[in-house]
C-alpha cells in the first residue's frame, strides 16, 4: 500500500473515535487558554477542532468532562514516564530520589495558562474541584508507591502517607509560584525544601547503614 492509499483509508471505528476525541480535547486546551474556562462555548470548541457539536457531546457530557479527560491525559503521560516506571520496577533508590525532587521542583510546567484556569475554576465549581481531589489522589498513590521502595521494611503506611502530603503540598506551592511568576523562580530556592524533604526520606530509611543504602 502507497503512502497516499494509506492516508486515504478510513480509520477503524475506536482509532476514528480517539481521534475525534483528541481533536476535541486539543482545541479546548488552546481555547480554555486562550479566552478562559467560563468564555469558551460548545460551538467554539467545535469550530476550532472540526467536530460537530452533537458529536462532542456524544463523546463529552459537559465542558468538565473534557477537562477530565485533558487531565487524565496529562496525568498518564506524567506518571507513567521512563524514569519512574523504571525506578519503580528495578527499585533504583538514587533514580525515585530524582524523581521526588524534579516532582518538586516543576521546572517544566506544561500549559501554565490552563493550570491556572482549572485551579481559579475549582473554587467554584464542584465538577472542577472533583477532578483536582482526582489529580491529588493518583499523586499521592504514586508517591506512596515511589517512597515505598526507599523506605524500610517495618515503616507503616501512616508515615509514607505523611510523607507524601508533604511532598504534595511543597509541589502544589511551587507549582502554584511558578504560574503567577514565571520565570522568577530560583533554583536555589528550593536548596532547604529539598533537604527537608531529603531528611525525611532519610528517616523512612531506618538506621544509618540503610540511609546510606537509599542516598
Amino acid at each position: 500500500m502507497s503512502r497516499t492509499e494509506a492516508a486515504e483509508t478510513p480509520l477503524p471505528r475506536n482509532e476514528k473515535a480517539n481521534a475525534r476525541r483528541s481533536q476535541v480535547i486539543q482545541a479546548a486546551r488552546t481555547l480554555f487558554a486562550e479566552a478562559g474556562f467560563h468564555n469558551t462555548g460548545m460551538a467554539q470548541i467545535s469550530k476550532a477542532s472540526g467536530v460537530l457539536v452533537g458529536q462532542i457531546y456524544r463523546d463529552f457530557a459537559n465542558k468538565e468532562a473534557i477537562v477530565a479527560a485533558m487531565v487524565e491525559q496529562d496525568l498518564d503521560e506524567f506518571l507513567y514516564d521512563g524514569v519512574l516506571c523504571n525506578a519503580c520496577s528495578t527499585g533504583d533508590h538514587a533514580a525515585v530520589r530524582v524523581w521526588i525532587a524534579d516532582f518538586v521542583a516543576c521546572e517544566e510546567v506544561d500549559d501554565a495558562r490552563i493550570f491556572a484556569e482549572i485551579t481559579a475554576e475549582a473554587a467554584r465549581n464542584e465538577r472542577i474541584a472533583a477532578i483536582f481531589h482526582m489529580i491529588d489522589q493518583r499523586l499521592r498513590q504514586q508517591l506512596i508507591l515511589a517512597l515505598r521502595i526507599i523506605a524500610a521494611a517495618d515503616v507503616d503506611e501512616d508515615r509514607l502517607v505523611t510523607v507524601a502530603n508533604l511532598i504534595l503540598t511543597v509541589s502544589w506551592g511551587v507549582m502554584q509560584r511558578r504560574v503567577l511568576w514565571p520565570g522568577q523562580v530560583d533554583r536555589a530556592v528550593f536548596a532547604p525544601l529539598l533537604a527537608c524533604i531529603d531528611a525525611q526520606v532519610d528517616a523512612l530509611c531506618g538506621d544509618p547503614v540503610e540511609q546510606a543504602a537509599c542516598a
